[in-house]
């Protein structure tokens, strides 16, 4: 997942250097920095929130309660959906940050929050 975050954000910076893309003109663009600062502060609430309903209680109860078969299938099935939605909801918010500013910043930001995110999940190396 890392892997693609990463191959996006390339993908970004080279389109970005190629092609010259003029800021959205909603409302006249006044809203532009109101919604960007949303959609950031969306992001880093909605991410541990996630991260809390999808995989962090699952492993305190594991932890508290023992190791169970179908707890491991609800952890792994709940484990694959949030590694896609954090590079997937990043992916598309730093899209729509691109379109409302044509600046390629904004990408690399919710880029590096799916990175940063990915990183301090490490699904991989859970230790019941």
């Amino acid at each position: 997942m890392m892997l693609i975050v990463l191959l996006l954000s390339v993908l970004a910076v080279i389109v970005s250097y190629n092609f010259t893309f003029a800021p959205s003109n909603y409302f006249n663009g006044k809203y532009n920095d109101d919604f960007l600062l949303f959609l950031i502060l969306y992001k880093l609430i909605e991410l541990p929130t996630l991260y809390y309903l999808l995989m962090h209680r699952h492993i305190v109860d594991m932890r508290k309660n023992g190791f169970f078969e179908e707890k491991l299938e609800k952890i792994t099935k709940h484990t694959k959906l949030l590694l896609f939605l954090i590079p997937q909801g990043n992916t598309v918010f730093g899209f729509i940050a691109y379109k409302l500013t044509a600046n390629v910043y904004y990408f690399l930001l919710f880029s590096s929050i799916a990175l940063i995110t990915l990183y301090l999940v490490k699904p991989n190396k859970l230790q019941l």
